[in-house]
């Protein structure tokens, strides 16, 4: 099947104006998701807040300084002790009785929870969820639980789409979710209350993660395995570009609604796509729609310039194309079970499943484990963002130079060792400790760039997208256990480093199992992904070198080969 499908690719231009101009709207996509994926950062912001004080204050009377608000309310929000047993910080969630009088001292005076609402600083938010809906003091969990459905809208699109892609398509997939996420978002900036404003992100989450990997899928099969590297690159780098972009846009807009809006308007012109994407050429073959194949490589071989020849819709139509598991109209159905049904598969679907569940719980892990750097948090966003571009240069360095498999297995025994050896700082040298958290941050921020490719380089076509979705889903799982982990430290500090750097480096140790995949193609059946392991020693070696020579063959060798095969 690939050699066959090569030669298609062969004959219409492996890097022409069709797989381009595709390659490029595809990963434009990533630059909106990548918005939407980091909004609650910025929609759902805690600024500092006491009690409103009606009695004493009103919030338009306050000075700009927030000390000076605190400072006009003639003792009336106490102070809290640090744990040193000193004066602190102002309560946020408590406040004076004040029929006990304004003059009274802290001795003689109750203490009671906020009765009239609170009282936000400004300074550096204008509005957020947590200031829309009071989410604080004893409702601050809800915070915390709108990111937490919001993540599991990723786990439920994550498998949800990658079934239907592979069963009805990756074009009409990935449109209906971009006509989706466009209502749902524009519909979340309006939500009168939290419980609908949860229930949206668990919807946007859903059909955001389906757009993102959904459109990784494609551009894969639509692109000749040596570009798989660049086009994964490229995605990564427009990703970045999301959170970069993301932070400039809540500096500019500090109204929650109003950034919802702003978000959303990218995948209004990717409606577009319409127009402009085509099916996944590689998918109609397997799935035995041929005439769909048909129109899909002339209109490719047209925007390329290229004449395709007659005699390879011939063939086509002679059944030269081979499916697994064929049905009396040469194709089946395929389900969850395909990938644990053979050996190789179900080891392979394991190792990918578990290293997507450490990636992700270790990224967001040392993200949310990080002390807040001071300074403005916009301008801490879009430079810690930044820093995502060195893992890309990393990755893309060294991915099509030694394969796959060794810088993985490399990133994450470093990220591993420099977690792990948080354990052994001492407490004085906190520099050390950051910085060996940070070196473990940029291990898992390069496999975070290459493993996608190389998952998709592992499953075969007929159940790609559906193996991207089930390891994804075990990903985010991956991501709601994380911030669990950092309340390890309350048995002891460097344990929740310690348990990051034990996943990484077991997980480096699991990945020796999986199969390289530089300079082999892609796999299109069960039986092609069974056979990987044994292909890869003459694919990496003779794929660049045999086929074109098979594409100079006489007319006297390609009519011997269609008698044979018939």
């Amino acid at each position: 099947m690939e050699y066959r499908y090569r030669r298609i690719i062969h004959e219409i231009g492996e890097f022409g104006r069709f797989q381009k101009s595709v390659a490029f709207c595809l990963a434009v996509l990533a630059v909106p998701h990548a918005m939407h994926v980091l909004s609650m950062a910025f929609l759902g912001a805690l600024p500092e807040h006491h009690c409103r004080l009606p009695a004493v204050s009103t919030p338009d009377d306050f000075p700009p300084s927030w000390q000076d608000q605190l400072g006009s309310f003639n003792g009336s929000i106490p102070l809290e002790l640090d744990a040193s047993g000193e004066s602190g910080r102002y309560s946020r969630c408590q406040q004076f009785n004040l029929t006990d009088g304004l003059n009274g001292t802290s001795e003689n005076r109750t203490l009671q929870h906020c009765t009239d609402g609170w009282v936000y600083d400004r300074s550096h938010y204008g509005t957020s969820i947590v200031t829309q809906f009071d989410l604080v003091c004893d409702r601050a969990w809800l915070r915390e639980f709108a990111q937490s459905v919001h993540m599991l809208g990723f786990s439920f699109g994550a498998i949800t789409s990658g079934t239907l892609s592979d069963r009805y398509g990756r074009r009409p997939t990935l449109l209906w979710c971009i006509f989706l996420l466009v209502a749902f978002s524009v519909t979340s900036a309006f939500s009168p209350n939290y419980i609908v404003f949860v229930i949206l992100k668990f919807l946007l989450g859903a059909v955001n993660v389906s757009i993102y990997y959904t459109a990784f899928v494609l551009g894969m099969e639509v692109l000749d395995h040596s570009k798989h590297t660049m086009f994964g690159m490229s995605m990564y780098l427009f990703l970045v570009l999301g959170y970069i972009v993301l932070g400039a846009l809540a500096y500019i807009i500090r109204d929650w609604w109003k950034l919802q809006l702003a978000i959303s308007a990218p995948f209004l012109l990717c409606l577009s796509y319409w127009w402009l994407l085509p099916e996944s050429p590689r998918w109609l073959i397997v799935t035995g729609r041929m005439e769909d194949a048909k129109r899909a490589i002339k209109r490719a071989a047209r925007m390329n310039g290229a004449d395709f020849p007659d005699k390879l819709y011939r063939e086509m139509d002679s059944n030269l194309i081979q499916n697994d598991g064929n049905d009396e109209k040469g194709r089946r159905e395929h389900n969850l079970l395909d990938l644990v049904r053979t050996p190789n598969i179900r080891k392979n679907t394991l190792i990918v499943g578990f290293t997507w569940f450490v990636m992700i719980a270790v990224y967001f892990g040392l993200s949310l484990g990080a002390p807040e750097l001071p300074g403005d948090p916009y301008v801490n966003f879009i430079v810690g963002s930044c820093m995502e571009i060195v893992a890309v240069v990393v990755a893309w360095s060294t991915m099509d130079r030694w394969g796959r498999k060794p810088p993985v297995i490399a990133a994450f025994i470093v990220a591993g060792i420099s977690c792990g050896a948080t354990a052994v700082v001492p407490k004085e040298l906190w520099q050390v400790s950051t910085g060996l958290s940070m070196v473990g941050k940029l291990g898992v921020s390069v496999t975070y760039a290459i493993f996608p490719v190389y998952s998709a380089e592992v499953f075969p076509t007929v159940v790609r997208n559906m193996g991207i979705g089930v390891v994804s889903m075990i990903g985010r799982a991956g991501g709601i256990l994380a911030p669990f982990v950092a309340l390890l430290a309350e048995y002891w500090a460097p344990l929740p480093l310690l348990t990051f750097g034990i996943l990484s480096f077991l997980d480096g140790v699991a990945i020796l199992a999986l199969p390289e995949t530089l300079g082999v193609p892609l796999p299109n059946t069960l039986e092609d992904s069974e056979n990987l392991n044994s292909v890869r020693g003459k694919s990496s070696e003779n794929s660049e070198k045999i086929l074109p020579d098979e594409f100079q063959k006489t007319e006297e060798t390609e009519i011997y080969d269609r008698i044979t095969v018939l």
